[in-house]
């Protein structure tokens, strides 16, 4: 399921509206992963997610437990994706991971 708003902070305050709907009210730690940054709860179980896809563009993933949640898209292209994550989340592309 996707969800399209005329804006990331629109995106934002919906999927996090959605994380509160099923119990989520407070985030322990920065998430990362391939696709992008977001924030979960201690252990995982919930959180969010902001990617950009060549299928669905520049969104917003949440999840709860096995539930997931849809896609909160906004308008943006990946650098506009990257420059949130530079801003949200402190991210340095020219950083390297160790893994990769």
């Amino acid at each position: 399921m996707r969800e399209q708003f005329n804006s990331y902070s629109e995106a934002i305050t919906a999927a996090l509206k959605w994380l509160n709907e099923h119990g989520v009210s407070n985030f322990d730690e920065v998430y990362e992963s391939r696709n992008g940054f977001g924030m979960k709860t201690y252990g995982g179980g919930s959180g969010y997610r902001l990617e950009f896809d060549q299928r669905s563009g520049a969104h917003i993933n949440v999840w709860h437990h096995k539930i997931k949640g849809p896609h909160f898209l906004f308008p943006g292209n990946e650098q506009d994706v990257r420059a949130k994550w530079r801003q949200l989340f402190w991210w340095n592309p020219r950083l390297k991971r160790h893994d990769r």
